[in-house]
């Protein structure tokens, strides 16, 4: 029963080794897949050896291949747990593969090993070249992943943990092989090798480390997949709109035409027809269709036509928006504040495409019962951010996701066509901006209201492209749950950081840790704090609503702030 698990577990060592190969030949995940699946294949096929060629007793030829194999395996295993720990040390790797290819040949010679009358049995070069190397390769490897356990994240340290369970094992075993052929007789006559069982053990172990390893790349490929087909639905609801525009302006040229003779007629019989007081609200009726009829037709136009600019030019945003209060809400200029620090900044763009924004922005607030609008500017560079907040009723978290849907609304009964806010999207992004939505209602309990974040490019006279320089801020990927959002708000203020998978692979010479905002899940915080100390500004995400990441305050333990194109814009710490 014993020989038959051996043989299951070898079989299921190789399989897995060349499984490792082939993903990592064709998906390119990691490199250290494919030099741990070599690795994994060669530690088999040593322990195959055992198990179907020699399982009695040891004979010199299949010895001699067993040491050829073993003489690559510092090396080997040294490489990939370099790649896993995130460390270069080239030199040192060749160095390790040309002594094994300096051992290979030897093995074929009687300069190694010779038959003995009970044993295999060493020559005293093996003894001072082969066995000093092998053991000297056994506590380095042991050395260096003790030494990286408390350097590593916390991904990492799990895999070196594993792996330094699996070395103790694996050298265990080669070990008392190695006395084995030294004193040229078996120390426990019933066990024919030692380093077959640790092998296998070693094997297992490492096996169910890359296992769990390959499950989470795949797990977040899968994720990354399901966001560009997100994309790809966006693309298509593009490409929807742009033949929709073609026929458009044609559909509302006609509907125009029909609504105009239904909404007339219907007029003349109100103006001029006896009718009783049924027929009179039917003719009101009829003419209030019409009219509801021909505003919906023109939204469709409007949002056809959302993405083409007639008149792109330099205009003051702060004096747009004081034009478009005045024009449309005069009476309600009090309930209005704009803080905008005495800068009127320049964009470049449409002025009557933007006032439509706008107007709408304010009609809404105003529709949604709000009785206080601020709109608040902040500056990064070339870009500006419009912060529009108000106290109206808000929104549920349902509906923020739905927000910018076109068809989408909460106002059907009253007439709404859920054309609006598409309209306004996609007028923004047309001006190389972006516009996003947060509810105070799903941010906390004793608020509510809605805040939009408008993000422009500020126009600029210079003629060259601007630099594709780096921002002060670090996202550390490893532990954020919702990692597509934070890329997206980051985007969307135009922000460039610098993106690092987990701690260890932050670079302190390339990335000016004292002066940058780091931005992470509360464990990858707490590893960078004990690695690098307090440098930078530390802010420790964590996953709310779909549509929101929470900030946290790390002193408190509680969620302060929602992570938004205002948050990181008020908290970059880049200096002019």
């Amino acid at each position: 029963m014993f020989d038959f698990t051996l043989e299951i577990v070898c079989s299921f060592l190789m399989a897995m080794s060349l499984i490792f190969i082939v993903i990592e030949l064709r998906a390119k995940f990691d490199k250290s897949f494919l030099i741990f699946g070599i690795t994994n294949l060669l530690l088999a096929l040593f322990c195959a050896i055992d198990i179907w060629l020699q399982p009695g007793a040891q004979t010199l030829q299949w010895t001699q291949v067993q040491h050829v194999i073993a003489a690559f395996f510092p090396a080997f295993i040294l490489w990939y747990l370099l790649l896993v720990a995130h460390k270069t040390n080239e030199i040192l790797i060749r160095v390790m593969f040309f002594i094994g290819f300096c051992f290979a040949p030897l093995f074929f010679t009687s300069a190694m090993l010779h038959p003995s009358e009970k044993e295999i049995a060493s020559t005293l070069f093996y003894n001072l070249t082969f066995a000093p190397y092998m053991l000297f390769a056994i506590i380095w490897i042991t050395i260096f992943l003790v030494r990286n356990l408390s350097l590593t994240g916390e991904k990492e340290r799990k895999v070196l943990y594993f792996h330094l369970l699996g070395i103790v094992g694996l050298s265990v075993g080669g070990i008392l092989d190695m006395i084995t052929v030294l004193i040229g007789h078996r120390i426990a006559p019933e066990v024919a090798t030692f380093t077959m069982p640790g092998a296998l053990l070693y094997g297992l172990i490492v096996t169910y480390v890359f296992t769990d390893r390959l499950t989470a790349i795949i797990r977040d490929r899968e994720l990354t997949f399901g966001k560009l087909q997100e994309a790809y639905k966006e693309m298509e609801e593009v490409q929807s709109l742009k033949e929709l525009g073609q026929s458009t302006a044609i559909i509302n040229h006609e509907i125009k035409n029909y609504t105009f003779v239904i909404s007339g007629y219907a007029q003349y019989l109100l103006d001029y027809a006896n009718l009783p007081d049924k027929f009179k609200k039917m003719a009101v009726t009829i003419s209030e269709t019409a009219t509801k009829m021909s505003d919906f037709s023109k939204e469709i136009l409007d949002l056809s036509k959302a993405k083409i600019l007639s008149d792109k030019r330099q205009l003051a945003i702060f004096a747009l928006i004081q034009n478009c209060i005045q024009s449309h809400f005069p009476q309600k200029q009090d309930a209005i504040a704009i803080e905008n620090g005495g800068e009127d900044i320049s964009v470049h763009g449409d002025w009557n495409k933007l006032e439509h924004v706008f107007v709408n922005i304010i009609k809404n607030a105003f529709e949604a019962e709000a009785t206080r609008i601020s709109i608040t500017a902040l500056r990064k560079d070339t870009v500006l951010l419009l912060v529009i907040e108000d106290n109206g009723v808000g929104c549920t978290e349902e509906q923020l996701g739905s927000l910018f849907k076109s068809f989408y609304t909460t106002k059907k009964e009253k007439g709404g066509t859920g054309l609006g806010m598409s309209i306004m999207r996609s007028i923004v992004e047309s001006h190389g901006g972006h516009i996003s939505a947060y509810s105070k209602n799903v941010l906390n309990d004793t608020e509510h209201g809605l805040i939009l974040n408008i993000a422009f490019p500020v126009y600029v006279t210079e003629s060259k492209e601007p630099e594709d320089k780096k921002d002060l801020v670090v996202l550390i990927k490893e532990g954020i749950d919702n990692l597509a959002l934070v890329i997206r708000v980051f985007q969307n203020v135009f922000v460039n950081p610098y993106i690092v998978q987990s701690v260890d692979d932050v670079d302190a010479k390339r990335m000016p840790l004292n002066k940058s905002a780091i931005y992470s899940s509360a464990g990858s915080i707490d590893q960078f704090k004990k690695k690098y100390g307090s440098n930078g500004q530390t802010h420790a995400l964590v996953r709310g609503a779909d549509n929101i990441v929470f900030v946290v305050d790390e002193a408190h333990n509680k969620m302060v702030n929602a992570f938004s194109e205002k948050y990181v814009l008020e908290h970059l710490t880049r200096k002019e």
